[in-house]
């Protein structure tokens, strides 16, 4: 189902993640998430045979961001970047936010 052409368009082996953001009505920058339902993108499969690991892979996944950032240090690449940032549930800016990664001591 995940390359169904049906359900995904004709460029679904693409990575595009506005398939899951629509514009909100009247304006043209204001984007919102749309979540599609376990049984369209069946990531872990749903009902009652969903992937009995899904909340582990959750934990596993926030145990990596964890780890990463304990050993890393993220900054900005730029020291005087301009802060225009899009209202939304979580701020973003415009032209993204270039950084620097460097390992922890």
């Amino acid at each position: 189902m995940d390359t169904s052409p049906e359900l995904w368009g004709s460029d679904w082996a693409e990575f595009r993640p506005e398939r899951w953001l629509e514009r909100r009505s009247g304006s043209s920058d204001e984007w919102y998430f749309i979540a599609r339902d376990p049984f369209t993108y069946p990531v872990f499969h749903s009902g009652p045979r969903t992937c009995l690991g899904k909340e582990i892979a959750v934990v596993i996944v926030k145990m990596v961001a964890v780890t990463i950032l304990k050993r890393f240090r993220i900054i900005p690449a730029q020291d005087n970047l301009s802060q225009n940032s899009d209202a939304f549930i979580t701020s973003w800016m415009k032209h993204g936010f270039p950084i620097r990664i460097i390992e922890r001591h």
